[in-house]
Protein backbone atom coordinates (compact mmCIF):
# COMPACT_ATOMS: atom_id res chain seq x y z
CA UNK A 1 0.00 0.00 0.00
CA UNK A 2 2.75 2.32 1.07
CA UNK A 3 4.31 1.99 -2.15
CA UNK A 4 1.59 3.12 -4.10
CA UNK A 5 0.53 5.87 -1.86
CA UNK A 6 3.59 7.84 -2.93
CA UNK A 7 4.13 6.95 -6.45
CA UNK A 8 4.51 10.03 -8.70
CA UNK A 9 1.38 12.17 -9.06
CA UNK A 10 1.61 12.07 -4.59
CA UNK A 11 4.75 13.65 -4.71
CA UNK A 12 4.65 15.41 -7.85
CA UNK A 13 5.17 18.86 -6.18
CA UNK A 14 7.09 17.35 -3.46
CA UNK A 15 10.73 17.84 -5.09
CA UNK A 16 10.45 21.65 -5.82
CA UNK A 17 13.25 22.71 -3.86
CA UNK A 18 14.42 26.53 -3.63
CA UNK A 19 18.00 25.52 -3.17
CA UNK A 20 21.28 26.79 -3.44
CA UNK A 21 22.84 29.48 -6.41
CA UNK A 22 26.23 28.20 -4.82
CA UNK A 23 28.53 31.44 -5.76
CA UNK A 24 27.29 32.21 -8.95
CA UNK A 25 28.79 35.84 -9.49
CA UNK A 26 31.70 37.40 -10.84
CA UNK A 27 34.17 38.83 -8.83
CA UNK A 28 35.90 42.21 -9.74
CA UNK A 29 38.94 41.60 -11.74
CA UNK A 30 41.28 44.63 -10.36
CA UNK A 31 43.67 44.26 -7.69
CA UNK A 32 42.11 46.69 -6.07
CA UNK A 33 38.53 44.98 -5.86
CA UNK A 34 40.11 41.85 -4.86
CA UNK A 35 41.54 43.19 -1.63
CA UNK A 36 38.85 44.50 -0.53
CA UNK A 37 35.80 42.67 0.50
CA UNK A 38 32.75 42.07 -2.20
CA UNK A 39 29.42 40.58 -1.06
CA UNK A 40 26.56 39.15 -3.32
CA UNK A 41 22.90 38.50 -2.20
CA UNK A 42 20.39 36.95 -3.03
CA UNK A 43 16.99 37.31 -1.11
CA UNK A 44 15.11 35.03 -3.61
CA UNK A 45 15.29 32.73 -6.23
CA UNK A 46 13.98 30.13 -8.19
CA UNK A 47 15.53 26.33 -8.84
CA UNK A 48 12.55 24.74 -11.01
CA UNK A 49 13.44 21.00 -10.10
CA UNK A 50 12.09 17.76 -11.63
CA UNK A 51 12.81 14.39 -9.90
CA UNK A 52 14.04 10.80 -11.01
CA UNK A 53 14.45 8.09 -9.04
CA UNK A 54 13.01 6.50 -5.82
CA UNK A 55 13.06 6.62 -2.16
CA UNK A 56 12.78 3.31 0.16
CA UNK A 57 11.35 3.82 3.83
CA UNK A 58 11.45 0.43 5.42
CA UNK A 59 10.25 -2.51 3.20
CA UNK A 60 8.33 0.34 0.64
CA UNK A 61 10.15 1.25 -2.05
CA UNK A 62 8.82 4.55 -3.55
CA UNK A 63 8.97 5.75 -7.42
CA UNK A 64 9.38 9.18 -8.19
CA UNK A 65 8.87 11.00 -11.57
CA UNK A 66 8.27 14.70 -10.86
CA UNK A 67 7.65 17.33 -13.24
CA UNK A 68 8.48 21.15 -11.69
CA UNK A 69 4.73 22.45 -13.37
CA UNK A 70 2.59 20.15 -11.72
CA UNK A 71 3.89 21.76 -8.34
CA UNK A 72 3.23 25.55 -8.49
CA UNK A 73 -0.33 25.63 -7.48
CA UNK A 74 0.60 23.14 -4.17
CA UNK A 75 3.05 26.18 -3.10
CA UNK A 76 2.05 26.86 0.30
CA UNK A 77 5.72 28.46 1.96
CA UNK A 78 8.98 29.79 0.81
CA UNK A 79 11.58 31.24 2.19
CA UNK A 80 15.13 31.45 0.79
CA UNK A 81 18.42 33.58 1.36
CA UNK A 82 22.34 33.43 -0.31
CA UNK A 83 24.97 35.11 0.78
CA UNK A 84 28.66 35.24 -0.52
CA UNK A 85 31.43 37.39 0.24
CA UNK A 86 35.00 37.39 0.02
CA UNK A 87 38.54 39.60 0.22
CA UNK A 88 41.51 38.39 -0.70
CA UNK A 89 41.86 34.89 -1.43
CA UNK A 90 39.20 33.23 1.03
CA UNK A 91 35.81 33.65 1.05
CA UNK A 92 32.33 32.27 2.38
CA UNK A 93 29.16 31.11 0.88
CA UNK A 94 25.72 30.81 3.26
CA UNK A 95 22.91 29.13 1.63
CA UNK A 96 18.88 28.07 3.50
CA UNK A 97 15.50 27.46 1.56
CA UNK A 98 12.58 26.23 2.69
CA UNK A 99 9.72 25.24 0.60
CA UNK A 100 6.34 23.80 2.07
CA UNK A 101 4.13 21.96 -0.35
CA UNK A 102 0.32 20.56 0.33
CA UNK A 103 -0.34 18.55 -2.82
CA UNK A 104 -3.03 16.06 -3.57
CA UNK A 105 -2.78 12.74 -4.43
CA UNK A 106 -5.04 9.20 -5.73
CA UNK A 107 -4.54 5.73 -4.82
CA UNK A 108 -3.59 4.23 -8.13
CA UNK A 109 -6.78 2.23 -9.37
CA UNK A 110 -8.85 3.70 -6.85
CA UNK A 111 -10.58 6.74 -6.19
CA UNK A 112 -9.10 7.69 -2.82
CA UNK A 113 -7.54 11.06 -2.51
CA UNK A 114 -4.94 11.80 -0.16
CA UNK A 115 -3.47 14.52 1.05
CA UNK A 116 0.16 15.68 1.33
CA UNK A 117 1.93 18.22 3.49
CA UNK A 118 5.96 18.02 2.78
CA UNK A 119 8.18 20.44 3.62
CA UNK A 120 11.50 20.58 2.13
CA UNK A 121 14.94 22.58 4.04
CA UNK A 122 18.65 22.80 2.11
CA UNK A 123 21.27 24.50 4.19
CA UNK A 124 25.00 24.62 3.40
CA UNK A 125 28.14 26.60 4.00
CA UNK A 126 30.96 26.73 2.59
CA UNK A 127 34.91 28.19 2.16
CA UNK A 128 35.97 29.34 -0.81
CA UNK A 129 39.84 29.99 -2.05
CA UNK A 130 40.60 32.05 -5.16
CA UNK A 131 43.36 32.06 -6.60
CA UNK A 132 44.42 35.80 -7.44
CA UNK A 133 41.99 38.51 -9.03
CA UNK A 134 42.67 37.34 -12.81
CA UNK A 135 42.51 34.03 -12.20
CA UNK A 136 39.13 32.26 -13.26
CA UNK A 137 39.00 29.26 -11.25
CA UNK A 138 38.09 28.82 -7.48
CA UNK A 139 38.23 26.24 -4.99
CA UNK A 140 35.52 25.28 -2.66
CA UNK A 141 34.42 23.08 0.75
CA UNK A 142 31.75 22.79 3.12
CA UNK A 143 28.59 21.49 4.38
CA UNK A 144 25.24 20.73 3.23
CA UNK A 145 21.90 19.54 5.20
CA UNK A 146 19.40 18.17 3.34
CA UNK A 147 15.72 17.81 5.54
CA UNK A 148 12.96 15.91 4.23
CA UNK A 149 9.82 16.40 5.95
CA UNK A 150 6.49 14.59 4.83
CA UNK A 151 2.92 13.64 6.27
CA UNK A 152 0.25 11.38 4.26
CA UNK A 153 -3.57 11.71 5.83
CA UNK A 154 -6.44 10.09 4.46
CA UNK A 155 -5.65 6.32 3.78
CA UNK A 156 -8.46 3.86 3.95
CA UNK A 157 -8.99 1.57 6.51
CA UNK A 158 -8.88 -1.20 5.84
CA UNK A 159 -6.35 -1.96 3.37
CA UNK A 160 -4.20 0.32 5.01
CA UNK A 161 -3.16 -0.42 8.59
CA UNK A 162 -2.59 2.97 9.55
CA UNK A 163 -4.43 6.41 8.50
CA UNK A 164 -1.67 8.44 8.35
CA UNK A 165 2.34 8.12 7.39
CA UNK A 166 4.81 10.33 8.76
CA UNK A 167 8.71 10.44 7.34
CA UNK A 168 11.15 12.84 8.77
CA UNK A 169 14.85 12.40 6.99
CA UNK A 170 17.93 14.35 7.45
CA UNK A 171 20.81 13.93 5.22
CA UNK A 172 24.13 15.33 5.95
CA UNK A 173 27.20 15.51 3.93
CA UNK A 174 30.74 17.22 3.43
CA UNK A 175 31.80 18.27 -0.07
CA UNK A 176 34.54 19.50 -2.24
CA UNK A 177 34.89 21.13 -5.40
CA UNK A 178 35.82 23.97 -8.09
CA UNK A 179 34.04 26.73 -10.10
CA UNK A 180 35.18 28.30 -13.15
CA UNK A 181 34.26 32.25 -13.42
CA UNK A 182 35.10 33.32 -17.00
CA UNK A 183 33.73 37.19 -18.06
CA UNK A 184 31.97 37.48 -22.04
CA UNK A 185 32.33 41.03 -22.76
CA UNK A 186 31.43 43.68 -20.12
CA UNK A 187 27.92 42.77 -19.33
CA UNK A 188 28.25 38.70 -19.13
CA UNK A 189 29.84 36.23 -17.27
CA UNK A 190 30.00 32.20 -17.73
CA UNK A 191 29.63 30.01 -14.52
CA UNK A 192 30.36 26.83 -13.91
CA UNK A 193 30.37 24.42 -10.46
CA UNK A 194 30.92 21.08 -9.83
CA UNK A 195 31.73 19.21 -6.57
CA UNK A 196 31.19 15.99 -4.99
CA UNK A 197 30.61 14.70 -1.53
CA UNK A 198 29.48 12.34 1.02
CA UNK A 199 28.39 11.62 4.62
CA UNK A 200 25.24 10.31 5.57
CA UNK A 201 24.91 9.92 1.40
CA UNK A 202 27.04 7.58 -0.04
CA UNK A 203 27.68 10.03 -2.76
CA UNK A 204 26.33 13.23 -3.38
CA UNK A 205 27.25 15.21 -6.52
CA UNK A 206 26.39 18.76 -7.93
CA UNK A 207 27.14 20.51 -11.08
CA UNK A 208 25.73 23.70 -12.50
CA UNK A 209 25.95 26.11 -16.02
CA UNK A 210 24.92 29.26 -16.14
CA UNK A 211 25.13 32.92 -17.63
CA UNK A 212 24.98 36.21 -15.44
CA UNK A 213 23.52 39.36 -16.44
CA UNK A 214 25.10 42.71 -14.75
CA UNK A 215 22.78 45.49 -15.35
CA UNK A 216 24.37 47.74 -13.15
CA UNK A 217 27.20 47.73 -10.81
CA UNK A 218 24.72 47.04 -7.81
CA UNK A 219 22.17 44.27 -10.21
CA UNK A 220 22.33 41.47 -12.01
CA UNK A 221 20.37 38.72 -13.12
CA UNK A 222 21.17 35.30 -13.65
CA UNK A 223 19.74 32.01 -15.25
CA UNK A 224 21.00 28.51 -16.26
CA UNK A 225 20.62 24.96 -15.30
CA UNK A 226 21.79 22.86 -11.79
CA UNK A 227 21.88 19.35 -11.12
CA UNK A 228 22.05 17.64 -7.78
CA UNK A 229 22.13 13.70 -7.90
CA UNK A 230 22.18 11.81 -3.85
CA UNK A 231 22.77 8.17 -3.58
CA UNK A 232 22.15 7.07 0.16
CA UNK A 233 21.87 4.12 1.95
CA UNK A 234 21.68 3.45 5.30
CA UNK A 235 20.01 1.35 8.09
CA UNK A 236 18.45 -2.05 7.74
CA UNK A 237 15.31 -3.64 8.57
CA UNK A 238 12.47 -1.60 9.31
CA UNK A 239 14.89 1.56 9.76
CA UNK A 240 16.44 1.15 5.96
CA UNK A 241 16.03 4.87 4.14
CA UNK A 242 17.29 4.62 0.60
CA UNK A 243 17.50 7.80 -1.23
CA UNK A 244 18.25 7.44 -4.57
CA UNK A 245 17.05 10.52 -6.13
CA UNK A 246 18.62 13.05 -9.38
CA UNK A 247 17.29 16.53 -9.01
CA UNK A 248 17.71 19.07 -12.33
CA UNK A 249 16.27 21.76 -13.86
CA UNK A 250 16.20 25.67 -14.55
CA UNK A 251 17.69 27.93 -11.84
CA UNK A 252 16.80 31.82 -12.00
CA UNK A 253 17.71 34.77 -9.47
CA UNK A 254 18.03 38.62 -9.07
CA UNK A 255 21.20 39.07 -7.33
CA UNK A 256 22.53 42.91 -5.51
CA UNK A 257 26.25 43.16 -5.13
CA UNK A 258 28.06 46.01 -3.40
Amino acid sequence: MTTGIFRSRALRAGAVCFALLFGQHAWADSTKDFNTWQNTLAPLYLWGVSLSGSSTFGTNTVPLEVEFKDAVSDLEGILTFHYEGAKGHWGIIVDYSFLNLTPKAEIPGTPVQLNIDMKNTIAEIAGLYRFGPNNPWQLLAGFRSYDLDITVTGLPQPPAPVSQIAIQETINDFFIGGRYIGKIGKKWTFIGRADIGAGDSDLVWNALAAFDYRFTKLLSAFGGWRVLDYDVDTGSGADTFKYDMNHSGPILALAFHW
